[in-house]
């Protein structure tokens, strides 16, 4: 039997918050969650704002040091392997292109940072690999040449899909990344990380706090509140039965959000 891509055993997070007498006190913000992501699958992980949700994609991709538990990227300790095969292996689409699309850079540079860091490859390679990942995403050669400025929302959020893809990641963690996008161009975006997921075996993990978005998107759903996982289910089966009552609220609201929309 082959291990799963990733496995996460009893991973939390604690941050000191200063201290109580002579005592160091501390911030539980995520309690230990366990569970594993096959390849080519998705698993959406959604909560409230400080549900814990965005600290443990932090910790997945490196940017937070975990308290305790284990990460195991095809059954091999993920600490073992060095920083540069980390950042190969998972990559993160953060929420506003604008903060992180550095507005001082074209495009092209902003793909070619990742390359010239972490690859032993020249600079016709990397300007080769460059534009082959901007037509990936459906954006042309010449738009190497352009600023974020230049180019609309939509597109600059897949100037960030290009830059999450430049090492031929085998994980891509998004983080809140279609939330501030609107409908028609969020569909657009959805579709191109199908397309990608379909085209590269990727496998996704996807952060938000909006059910409607990952419905239709997610093999499985894992429920965090205040740090705590309280329910890890198929996605079709939390939306038909969710079990726990959190779970039930945050169905509840979002259908009262539909509603109002529609």
């Amino acid at each position: 039997m082959t291990s799963p891509l990733l496995q996460v055993n009893k991973l939390s997070k604690r941050f000191e918050t200063g201290y109580k007498g002579f005592k160091r006190t501390y911030n539980q913000a995520l309690h230990p969650v366990s569970f594993v992501l096959n390849r080519g699958e998705t698993l959406a992980i959604v909560g409230e704002a400080g549900s814990g949700k965005s600290t443990l994609a932090r910790i997945l991709v490196g940017a937070e040091v975990r308290t305790t538990g284990e990460i195991l990227f095809e059954g091999e300790a993920l600490e073992l392997r060095n920083l540069k095969q980390r950042c190969r292996l998972i990559r993160m689409i953060f929420q506003d292109p604008n903060t992180s699309l550095n507005p001082r850079l074209t495009i092209g540079e902003l793909l070619d940072e990742p390359l010239k860091f972490n690859t032993d490859l020249d600079v016709q390679a990397r300007k080769a690999q460059v534009i082959d990942t901007l037509r990936k995403v459906g954006l042309l050669p010449e738009h190497a040449e352009f600023y974020p400025h230049m180019i609309s929302e939509g597109m600059k959020q897949r100037v960030a899909v290009a830059r999450a893809l430049m090492l031929n990641p085998k994980i891509i963690i998004a983080d809140e990344a279609l939330t501030a996008l609107d409908l028609s161009v969020r569909s657009q975006i959805l579709n191109l990380l199908l397309k990608l997921q379909k085209e590269m075996g990727l496998s996704y993990i996807f952060v938000s706090h909006n059910l409607s978005i990952i419905r239709h998107f997610s093999d499985k759903i894992m429920v965090l509140h205040k740090g705590e996982m309280v329910e890890k289910a198929t996605t079709e089966n939390l939306f038909n039965s969710p079990q726990h009552e959190y779970t039930q609220r945050l169905l509840q609201q979002q259908d009262l959000l539909n509603h109002k929309r529609g």
